[in-house]
């Protein structure tokens, strides 16, 4: 006789999407399915669900979860350049997974998908891989059952475990490992998240930018800092155009890139007009059980004039004694310095508090989900900033330029 269903099941906005409850689920009667804008929803089978709320239990969406505590706050960068300037922000979370990788340890992050048009964590064994779980990625990322049944495995057969991923993504692992959560090879490292965009438009974007390009996407770099950090790009690279006779390719077209603010997805994307419905009132913030909460250190100018932040700069908010451990261990590779939260948070409220939706978010996703092309919503929705908002932000520029001289002159007085 069928049992009534469980609570993910009725979950609606509130769900995630992490896909915990498919993983736990013993027979595997639950699966995560697209909606109309793209984010994963369970799916249960009536018929084969035997009742055991294994799915539930893992459910970051369900129940009371402990904040996290804080054991120490600093900012942080790799003492190697070229490393910093390859990451989104400081190097750190580079650093922490090459020590895992020669530890003989696994990583397992969010990593595009063939084509670029998807993103989905993967395990990644060696260092030839780890550039696929680098830099920031801003589309929902699936999480597999074979992703989480991988960490099981590997921390079951003693190797170190280095999962990152969002608040909800680390606390739903979590749920799922039980006990071995708490054993010393696992390290969570959760991101200060803005919210996760809907899979659904980021696949028409890339289909818009191959159509205006009229060839495939071979990269994509959502944090390039060819224009530096404090404004940094969004990159898209193309196929070789392959020449008439297809007997050779002709040289590799230069990049196309924009400064974030310019280009039309990731303007939705910080308008708040494309976010998953649970990250309006995000139920994992500061209570996810990571031991490490990485983040770019916005707003360091002002928090920390006398360091240069050339190339970018990490917040590590180090929450559990694993994670001090585990960020000791990479200090021979990092300078860093003494912060607080207090410091912290006027650049990332989003670390404690969910953004609030875009005024027109329901019109948005309604014109997406029907179907509405992409030219034709970015002639809808321009996401022009108020003019109040754009002349705080040139005083705002102006003051950053102020602090930038400020903090040059403390640094020559300090080289003399």
């Amino acid at each position: 006789m069928p049992c009534d269903l469980p609570k993910i099941a009725k979950l609606g906005d509130a769900c995630c999407g992490c896909g915990s409850c498919a993983a736990k689920c013993p027979k595997g009667c639950v699966g995560m399915v697209p909606d109309a804008a793209g984010f994963l929803r369970p799916e249960v089978d009536p018929g084969a669900c035997i009742g055991c709320g294994g799915c539930d239990s893992a459910c970051p969406a369900i129940g009371e979860r402990t904040e996290d505590a804080v054991s120490s706050v600093c900012w942080a960068k790799s003492c190697d350049r070229d490393e910093r300037l390859a990451s989104s922000s400081g190097g750190i979370f580079a650093l922490l997974a090459h020590e895992a990788l020669r530890d003989g340890g696994v990583v397992v992050g969010a990593a595009w998908a063939p084509g670029f048009k998807a993103v989905r964590h993967v395990l990644v064994e060696d260092e030839g891989r780890l550039e696929e779980v680098m830099r920031s990625k801003y589309v929902q990322s699936s999480v597999g059952r074979d992703v989480y049944e991988g960490v099981r495995g590997s921390l079951r057969a003693g190797r170190r475990v280095l999962f990152a991923g969002t608040a909800c993504q680390v606390a739903g692992m979590r749920a799922y490992l039980g006990r071995l959560a708490d054993s010393e090879g696992f390290l969570a490292v959760d991101v200060i998240c803005h919210g996760t965009p809907s899979p659904l438009l980021w696949e028409r974007w890339a289909e818009h930018k191959e159509r205006v390009a009229h060839t495939a996407l071979r990269a994509v770099n959502m944090r390039s800092k060819t224009t530096g950090w404090l404004s940094y790009s969004a990159s898209y690279a193309y196929a070789h155009d392959a020449e008439k006779d297809g007997a050779s390719a002709s040289p590799a077209p230069e990049p196309d890139s924009c400064v974030f603010g310019k280009d039309w997805y990731m303007k939705a994307f910080l308008a708040n007009a494309c976010l998953r419905p649970s990250c309006y009132a995000c139920p994992a913030k500061r209570s996810c059980g990571s031991d490490i909460t990485l983040g770019d250190f916005w707003g360091i100018q002002s928090a920390h004039p006398e360091v240069d932040y050339e190339g970018g700069v990490s917040a590590v908010i180090c929450n559990t004694p694993k994670g001090v451990a585990a960020f000791e261990a990479v200090g021979p590779c990092v300078e860093s310095g003494e912060s607080s939260l207090e410091r912290v948070l006027p650049g990332n409220s989003s670390l404690v508090s969910p953004v609030a939706p875009y005024a027109k978010r329901g019109e948005f996703m309604r014109d997406l989900e029907g179907g509405m092309g992409i030219e034709e919503m970015m002639r809808r929705y321009d996401f022009r900033v108020p003019l109040a908002q754009r002349v705080r932000a040139k005083l705002g520029a102006v003051k950053r330029r102020v602090l930038g001289a400020v903090r040059g002159l403390m640094l020559g007085s300090r080289s003399t």
